[in-house]
């Protein structure tokens, strides 16, 4: 079936946050990662999120369902996202949401008269960690159904570090313009902690910025609780400028440096 799937043109497979697809299914060029991150075992603190973003690839005159899968059930929460592409500079990427009920509808292309011979569609899932949950394992599929099923599993190991309630933390919009990497919003908070300052939170969800800005958000938090300030965090915020090759996703080495870290 996976064989057949792929020669008539169809798949479902999961990229970071950090990386954003035009409706061709390319990786927009500020995102293009040389050596992009597998999506297979992420790790997430407890009472934090994990944003994925799904890629559905399928041919013309196409229509499929959309469907995220949790094993064992009601362990996670688990949010999915049609997102809806913007002009991105050269190019059109990814940006505003709108939560879907499961399974979601689609139809390949979304926009004819806009991208003729449309491709790609992207979708986010959004997985919170209970903060009750107990390390483990715990297995996450995004479905595609086009007459047959496609699955790209993934497995989320839950780790001791807790994220603190970020409740009190302060609100505002603090996303990078569309046209910068999309790293560059969680940079942003980065740099608020090396500076001292609390992070900050959107005020909700619109957009794939907002999910990034709350990740980052949470990221720094769970490091001010730990009181974890390490000068190699502040060389990791100017590696993207200074050393282009680290790659579009070097936010996601500052996020395993802060859940490794052992007070």
């Amino acid at each position: 079936m996976l064989g057949s799937a792929a020669a008539l043109g169809q798949d479902i497979a999961l990229y970071s946050e950090f990386q954003r697809f035009t409706p061709y299914g390319q990786v927009v060029q500020q995102d293009r990662e040389p050596r992009p991150r597998e999506i297979i075992s992420p790790a997430v603190a407890r009472n934090g999120h994990l944003t994925v973003m799904v890629v559905v690839t399928a041919p013309a005159r196409t229509t499929y369902f959309v469907y995220a899968g949790v094993n064992p059930p009601d362990t996670l929460g688990i949010k999915v996202y049609r997102a809806y592409f913007v002009r991105c500079g050269q190019e059109y990427c990814p940006d505003w949401l709108s939560e879907q009920t499961m399974p979601t509808f689609g139809a390949m292309p979304e926009l004819a008269s806009m991208w003729p011979g449309q491709t790609t569609r992207c979708y986010v899932f959004d997985i919170w960690v209970p903060p009750g949950t107990p390390q483990r394992r715990v297995r996450v599929e995004a479905l595609l159904k086009i007459g047959n099923w496609l699955v790209a599993p993934m497995e989320v190991r839950v780790v001791a570090p807790l994220v603190p309630d970020t409740a009190t933390l302060p609100r505002g919009s603090m996303l990078a313009p569309v046209e910068s990497p999309a790293s560059e919003t969680a940079r942003l908070q980065l740099l608020l902690h090396q500076n001292g300052l609390p992070p900050r939170l959107p005020f909700g969800v619109l957009r794939l910025g907002d999910l990034i800005q709350r990740n980052a958000a949470e990221d720094m938090a769970l490091a001010d609780s730990l009181k974890f300030r390490s000068p190699e965090l502040n060389w990791m915020s100017w590696t993207p400028f200074v050393y282009p090759q680290f790659g579009a996703e070097w936010y996601l080495k500052v996020r395993d440096l802060i859940l490794r870290y052992n007070p």
